[in-house]
């Protein structure tokens, strides 16, 4: 379903979009609990024109959604206290298509979602597809982990454009680590880099990541925040050169 609907998506076309170059931000909001966490947001929303957000909370932004004029595509995952929590993505111009993907996680049978969108880009005939996934986490083995990062693999491989995949991946072991590697470099995505790596980590591994395919990273950093119990990447990345 969400295949079909990107094929059709890729159909359109239009001289509006996101004006490269662009700034990504990708932050797990760890369900807005901080009550500094939605003017924080603003603070990075106003210089930001694409946003990943996981365990957003969408009573907590939008507020902030509308006062930054972003339109939004949310994916709800685990319901708690009858609080849609998920993935959210942001932007400064609409999709053409927004779809989801679910897996479960093995040990607490909860959803973990994946928001997928198109976007169309300013002065391109390209469009640019955006991949936001918050990764399974309690399991043994990668089983589960790896046929989730495959049902994104999948839309990826089908689309010749700009790409930006990237979320909490929660790359905390070596195994899941090196499945990202072994998928990220099939699909020829080349990850952002930090320099300083401020991102949040366990085991000694960063948990965040962003990939892009088409895109060249032109500034990257990451934020030390007490906001939230994981700290926001920030890049902003132009088109190659056709």
């Amino acid at each position: 379903m969400c295949a079909q609907a990107l094929s059709e998506g890729r159909q359109e076309t239009g001289s509006d979009g996101l004006i490269a170059p662009f700034s990504v931000l990708n932050w797990n909001v760890e369900k807005a609990q901080h009550p500094g966490l939605v003017a924080a947001f603003a603070t990075y929303a106003e210089r930001s024109d694409l946003i990943f957000l996981q365990e957003a909370v969408p009573l907590k932004k939008n507020e902030t959604v509308i006062a930054q004029s972003l339109y939004d595509a949310f994916v709800r995952g685990y319901v708690q206290k009858e609080i849609d929590t998920g993935v959210l993505t942001l932007a400064r111009t609409p999709h053409r298509v927004h779809c989801q993907l679910l897996a479960t996680e093995p040990w607490l049978r909860t959803p973990k979602a994946t928001s997928v969108t198109l976007y169309p880009v300013a002065g391109s005939d390209a469009s640019l597809l955006t991949i936001n996934l918050h990764a399974v986490n309690f399991s043994f083995g990668v089983k589960a982990y790896l046929a989730q990062l495959e049902a994104a693999a999948e839309l990826i491989r089908a689309h010749d454009g700009p790409v930006i995949f990237g979320g909490d991946l929660n790359t905390w072991s070596e195994r899941r680590q090196s499945a990202l590697n072994n998928l990220t470099e099939d699909l020829h995505l080349t990850p952002i880099a930090f320099s300083p790596d401020h991102r949040t980590s366990q085991f000694g591994r960063p948990l965040d990541h962003l990939f892009v395919r088409g895109l060249i990273q032109q500034s990257s950093e990451t934020v030390q925040v007490d906001t939230s119990d994981h700290n926001p990447l920030i890049a902003t990345l132009g088109l190659e050169a056709p």
